[in-house]
């Protein structure tokens, strides 16, 4: 996995973590032991649940933590922050523990996705890039496991990299849509990065070049040859009932059997079905059928639904964007600090839609809900948050990107199908212990006793 791209994030932070940090240190606070754990508390509308990802890339990151000298320069120019902060920072490294549910599980709302247990200053300055790397490729596995589960069957091929947030997002939605269960993406980065398989048609411009009078075959016939074993022709350049007869034209004049041809615009089933019913007049039934243009998990649905002979759907901005719901609301949250053995004080929130659960939590399974529970209680199962930094070491190594793709294979399986259905969701239930329950009416009473 190439993660060089990660090692000079210490400054993708908001200030306030650096001036909290600063006050820390200057108060003989930053070396306090604190727990803070991230979660994502209500989920998007017409979500049934999370599926996670991001973790590797976030232990990467906090592995590479480090200020370079040109960036501790750079903070002593900007005159913010203490001389005493700066050497801090100089010289910081995550040391801290990690806990994490592993990548391509399945969660409802609430659940802490990933804790972390560091010296206060560590746990400061991290915030905001943990949180952009799980938020981001939480946000596109959790819409792209909705494509892949509508699509049945049928692969489903990312086609997002021109429709991103900037070409930087690309290797990590097609990482994320990977793991969800998409056959591979557009974006050869990815595959560089991460291994994700690549695929390829043509564009429009490519049949353009050979002119409109007769040119759409002869493009075709190039292609064919150049590319006998993988071409996928565009046919709907000019005219995609043409498009496909110069497709079948120039199968015969090369000699070369069609791998596929891609519809991407029009009525996509009526199309389908012409086209099906000409390629296997020509005698080629093995030629695939890819259907792209603004498709989603609801357009797929319907496709299916009515039967179209479709075997796989390129999806670009709407997966790659998380196009009906395009932000996903994780926070990274305090929750134990100080106390003789550690982080074991429990804290918590309580502004108003925005409390927290206090006190460092362990998850388990149970077949129809998940519990979140304190981590000195036991449940009969596997814990869900499983150990992966510890003195900001790996403990184990990091599963292969298969092995995660894996996990979620399996969880789709496990998962009772209306948790993915593209409209009204049956959302997987959490619960929460009663001694936690016990433990936030206690401290919320205290709080308020406390106010009057």
């Amino acid at each position: 996995m190439g993660t060089g791209h990660l090692a000079e994030l210490a400054l993708y932070c908001d200030e306030y973590e650096l001036t909290m940090a600063d006050s820390f240190v200057r108060h003989g606070q930053a070396d306090d032991l604190v727990s803070f754990e991230l979660s994502v508390r209500h989920l998007p509308a017409n979500r049934g649940c999370l599926v996670v990802a991001g973790l590797a890339q976030a232990v990467e990151y906090l592995r590479a933590l480090q200020f370079t000298a040109e960036q501790c320069a750079f903070l002593r120019r900007q005159g913010v922050l203490s001389e005493s902060t700066i050497a801090e920072l100089s010289r910081v490294h995550f040391s801290g523990e990690v806990a994490a549910i592993p990548e391509g599980t399945c969660v409802g709302a609430g659940v802490p996705l990933l804790r972390v247990v560091a010296r206060r200053l560590e746990a400061t300055i991290i915030e905001s890039a943990l949180l952009a790397l799980i938020n981001h490729q939480t946000m596109v596995a959790s819409k792209a496991v909705r494509i892949v589960m509508a699509a049945g069957w049928r692969g489903v091929w990312d086609y997002s990299l021109r429709r991103l947030h900037g070409p930087q997002a690309g290797p990590e939605v097609a990482r994320a849509a990977y793991i969800a269960g998409c056959s591979g993406t557009a974006t050869v980065e990815a595959a560089v990065r991460y291994g994700v398989p690549t695929t390829g048609t043509m564009a429009h411009h490519y049949v353009m070049a050979f002119g409109a009078d007769g040119g759409e075959q002869r493009a075709f016939a190039q292609f064919l040859r150049d590319f006998p074993d993988r071409a996928v022709l565009l046919i709907d350049t000019f005219d995609s009932h043409r498009g496909i007869e110069h497709a079948i034209a120039a199968s015969r004049e090369t000699g070369i059997s069609l791998r596929g041809i891609r519809l991407d615009s029009g009525d996509l089933e009526a199309l389908a079905r012409e086209a099906r019913g000409m390629l296997d007049e020509a005698g080629l039934s093995r030629t695939s059928i890819v259907a792209s243009g603004d498709l989603d998990e609801w357009g797929i649905a319907e496709l299916v639904a009515a039967g179209a002979p479709i075997d796989s759907f390129g999806v670009g901005t709407k997966l790659g964007t998380s196009f009906d719901a395009p932000a996903l609301g994780g926070v990274y949250k305090l929750v134990a600090q100080g106390g003789d053995d550690g982080a074991a004080q429990p804290v918590l929130k309580l502004s108003t839609s925005k409390s927290t659960d206090p006190g460092q939590h362990q998850v388990y399974r149970h077949s129809d809900f998940d519990e979140i529970v304190l981590v000195t209680e036991h449940r009969a199962g596997e814990p869900m948050l499983r150990p992966v930094l510890r003195h900001g070491e790996l403990v184990a190594d990091l599963p292969r990107l298969k092995d995660i793709r894996h996990r979620c294979a399996r969880e789709r399986a496990w998962h009772r199908a209306e948790m993915f259905r593209p409209t009204d969701p049956e959302p997987r239930r959490v619960e929460r212990s009663p001694q936690l329950q016990e433990l936030t009416r206690r401290l919320v009473t205290a709080i308020a006793e406390e106010a009057s």
